[in-house]
């Protein structure tokens, strides 16, 4: 929605907003530990005496974390079919529902294809309700606050990400399974009573309903005081119906730029490194590079996210997105090149006297990646960049793309570890976070403080200026 920074709505608080980011943040929480879940479980699973009857391999565990990301992409196909239907709040509703029914399967699981079936029904929640997170947060958020809400969910998140990390150590495997399932349960009661996006309620014609809902989530009581703020959706839901079907806005140069910025953008984070490092992070910390034990080291890198997350969080209404992403995308290069480099001379040296230098780097990697590689592309970009009418067709499109690049990348990272070596791994996924700089720099457009209507405006004039400057 796009709301109006006018003085006497800015004053007014704006309580309700935050509470409603908090809710999407415990659908959050069960989406990061569908993606932690692995790490504490995994070396049960490899034991004779596994959970689930009979140890599985570590070419198993490969299949068992890269499914969810195949899920992912079916779940963003029914994403495109139900967003214009159901809305952003009902569709969050039913990612949490299938968040619950994953966890109910991997806790009866007594075969590899039962863990499998558990990950893809997760995996169709996370990529059905995970783009609508971003969406819901920037269609219900005051401008001068739209960052630090975006930055609510993923800081939820974390905790959870931590927990699962921490406690999943010394919970008995179902234990930590109905844990997990907690959070879903609690978002779908105290998300049920949060407000649906007024940008959508008045595309469907309930003009009543989405004023209610806007003067909940201002603060205040009379319809006069929202009066601009509803009468600036209406113009802009009417302005988008009257000037371009649907297929129009998808050949438009502003969609084809939105998701050229969104489509880089998940790029650097799919290969920025996180999600074979949150995959193998016992592997990498078992490997005899580290002087720490593994399920230190894993609690170690979570909880510096919760500073990172704070800290992306404070700054980015305030420094702006693109200096942020640029920050936090060198600071992670050069965590990572560091990294590389101690594992490869490890090989060939005696490294004990700096044996503390691969913890350093990881908790510098989980720092700068989380304040804001991860805190701003995925949650802001797409329910920023994109118009209302083609963010379901930009979330599909990046959506997919991503889940297939994690998917295969998860798929392979046993071999890519066995051949070409810890080391270039790190050095790989290094460079591409430095791209990010590049990124950062002469793509990212700022959207600070802007509504969608200009944020719009400026694409299109950046458009307009590449084309006279190839005139020239």
């Amino acid at each position: 929605v796009e709301m109006l920074n006018e003085e006497h709505i800015t004053r007014k608080p704006r309580y309700l907003q935050y509470f409603a980011a908090f809710c999407v943040g415990l659908l959050q929480l069960s989406q990061c530990a569908s993606l932690s879940w692995g790490s504490p479980t995994l070396p049960l699973l490899l034991k004779s005496d596994s959970p689930i009857g009979k140890p599985i391999t570590i070419d198993d565990a490969a299949w068992m974390f890269a499914t969810i990301y195949f899920g992912v992409i079916v779940g963003c196909v029914f994403l495109v079919l139900l967003l214009e239907i159901l809305g952003p709040k009902q569709i969050l509703i039913a990612g949490a529902i299938l968040a619950i029914m994953s966890w109910i399967v991997l806790g009866i699981s007594k075969s590899l294809e039962m863990l499998v079936i558990g990950r893809v029904i997760a995996g169709v929640g996370d990529g059905l309700s995970s783009p609508c997170i971003s969406i819901y947060i920037c269609e219900i958020a005051s401008n001068d606050i739209r960052g630090r809400l975006g930055a609510i969910p993923l800081f939820v998140g974390i905790f959870r990400s931590l927990f699962v990390a921490g406690a999943g150590h010394y919970l008995e495997y179902t234990t930590l399974i109905v844990s997990c399932a907690v959070f879903p349960i609690t978002f779908l009661v105290l998300f049920s009573l949060m407000p649906d996006s007024p940008y959508f309620l008045m595309k469907k014609g309930r003009r009543f309903a989405a004023e209610r809902n806007l003067m909940r989530l201002l603060g205040v009581e009379t319809a006069g005081e929202v009066a601009p703020v509803l009468r600036e959706v209406e113009e802009t839901v009417e302005r988008e119906i009257r000037q371009l079907t649907f297929i129009q806005s998808l050949l438009t140069p502003q969609f084809r730029q939105a998701l050229l910025i969104v489509f880089v953008g998940h790029n650097i984070v799919n290969f920025c490194g996180l999600p074979f490092m949150s995959a193998y992070l016992h592997v990498l910390a078992s490997s005899g590079s580290i002087s720490m034990s593994d399920e230190l080291t894993s609690l170690f890198f979570r909880i510096v996210q919760v500073p990172a997350v704070v800290f992306g969080g404070l700054l980015v209404d305030k420094l702006g997105r693109k200096p942020l992403l640029c920050l936090s995308s060198q600071g992670a290069s050069v965590a990572l090149f560091g990294l590389g480099a101690y594992i490869y001379l490890d090989g060939v040296m005696n490294l004990e006297t700096v044996s503390f230098l691969p913890v350093l780097c990881l908790t510098m990697y989980g720092f700068f990646v989380f304040s804001g590689i991860l805190m701003y592309l995925p949650y802001f970009i797409v329910g920023e960049i994109f118009t209302a009418r083609t963010k379901k067709v930009g979330c599909l499109v990046v959506t997919c793309y991503s889940s297939v690049i994690v998917f295969f990348q998860l798929r392979i990272s046993g071999s890519m570890y066995e051949s070409w070596g810890l080391h270039t791994i790190c050095w790989l996924f290094g460079g591409v976070c430095f791209l990010g700089v590049l990124f950062g720099v002469f793509l990212l457009p700022e959207t600070k403080g802007k509504s969608f209507a200009e944020i719009q405006s400026n694409l299109r004039s950046a458009h307009e200026e590449n084309n006279a400057s190839r005139i020239v």
